[in-house]
């Protein structure tokens, strides 16, 4: 494939842009040759100019106007090897810059966190994807790329069928950045409640020919708050939809396509969860957290007034000089006969906040697949055996793990005996 670019960030001066440019700055290769690309040419001069010019071995990347538009879409597309795209709200924006890579069989990778956008996504234009040799990764941030890892690497450790698993996230906090509201709140707008419902169904966004799906008879009940024993207390977690959406998408892409060692089996099923402190701080926040959705939900003018409060898009949190933040993740499965001696705890963190934690996600999932592509044989990842498709993070296989490694994320999978 000869292109002008191995990479452009498209979405380049968002406040999650910004940060992934700053990061592929400081951590890319120094072949890599790349652009910025987005709507204002001054916002994308300006970010260029505040890169650090003391990394003289460096190249600054190029600046690529880009409206949006099928034609100026379509040619970003034709020019790269791979579109790394942070400009949402993706239900509102995000088709056609998929549908663009798709025509040009260019890779694509997102930090979007919207399921509804994305099982669409999977149902409409996976198929086209695969014929065209086009590798859409969505969901590579924080949404959902750790739960889908975990569950990869649990599975490697266990080595036969998973039963339920419990998923649980514990992070400081910074607050939201206003791309994060305005893509709520342009979900609320754009889809309805039954759509969002489907969304939510364990199996919505799998492949068809996946093979049957048992869960497991003592997969815990739907409730918003658990008290688990290896995880703690445990309260709702909104994200948890996008998470189950991606785990369940790998499951069915290895129950299809993968090797019998690699499948999570018909039993295994995913919960996730937000740790608490207690188990009142665990229904006291989702009783908050339920009010609020439900308010905003029925009443539009509520919207307003949360985009009125709410940080302007493309702005976020602006961490204070020594502020220690991290991001951690647990995680919880049995194999799925039940043994007393095949349960395994999964740990996961990252010692910065939860923004930088998505700026690198994304950045080394494209970097790993730029990676994957230049490999000529076919190596052990579903990116390599299917070459197309609308795929997940855990496709990229354990070699993104280990990219992950190097840029700061700890992981430890142990075995557990049940008392």
């Amino acid at each position: 494939m000869n292109r002008a670019y191995d990479m452009i960030v498209y979405g380049a001066t968002g406040y999650v842009g910004s940060l992934v440019v700053q990061y592929l700055w400081t951590h890319s290769p120094p072949a890599l040759r790349w652009a910025v690309a987005g709507r204002n040419e001054q916002k994308l001069t300006t970010l260029v100019d505040f890169l650090d010019r003391s990394q003289s071995q460096r190249k600054l990347p190029h600046i690529m106007v880009v409206k949006n538009s099928d034609e100026d879409l379509g040619y970003m597309a034709s020019q790269t090897r791979l579109v790394l795209n942070t400009v949402g709200p993706f239900c509102k924006l995000g088709t056609p810059v998929v549908a663009a890579c798709i025509e040009h069989s260019t890779a694509y990778v997102d930090s979007t966190g919207e399921p509804v956008w994305t099982q669409q996504l999977a149902a409409q234009w996976h198929d086209q994807a695969m014929a065209n040799k086009a590798i859409i990764i969505p969901h590579c941030a924080v949404e959902a790329t750790p739960p889908d890892l975990m569950t990869l690497l649990l599975s490697r450790r266990l080595r036969r069928p998973l039963g339920p698993m419990l998923f649980a996230i514990h992070h400081s906090w910074t607050g939201h950045s206003g791309g994060a509201i305005e893509s709520i709140l342009a979900g609320l707008e754009t889809y309805s409640l039954r759509q969002m419902m489907a969304a939510s169904a364990p199996l919505a966004s799998c492949i068809p020919d996946a093979g049957p799906h048992r869960p497991h008879p003592t997969a815990p009940k739907l409730l918003p708050v658990q008290r688990n024993r290896f995880l703690g207390d445990l309260t709702f977690n909104p994200s948890a939809v996008a998470d189950q959406l991606v785990v369940m998408r790998t499951w069915s892409l290895l129950q299809r396509y993968g090797d019998r060692t690699e499948r999570y089996g018909d039993r295994f099923s995913y919960h996730g969860y937000t740790a608490a402190s207690g188990w009142l701080h665990a229904w006291s926040s989702f009783l908050v957290m339920s009010v609020a959705l439900v308010c905003i939900v029925l009443f539009p003018p509520l919207r307003w007034l949360l985009r009125w409060l709410a940080p302007r898009p493309g702005t976020g949190p602006q961490l204070k000089p020594g502020e220690k933040h991290f991001v951690e993740w647990k995680a919880t499965v049995a194999a799925a006969d039940g043994s007393e001696e095949s349960r395994v705890l999964g740990v996961m963190r990252m010692e910065t906040d939860v923004y930088s934690v998505c700026a690198i996600l994304v950045s080394e999932a494209g970097l790993t697949l730029l990676q994957v592509l230049e490999e000529k044989e076919e190596g052990d990842s579903l990116v390599k055996k299917l070459g197309g498709g609308i795929l997940t993070p855990a496709s990229l296989g354990i070699r993104y793990v280990q990219r992950l490694e190097k840029a700061g994320l700890q992981w430890k999978v142990t075995d557990i005996k049940e008392k």
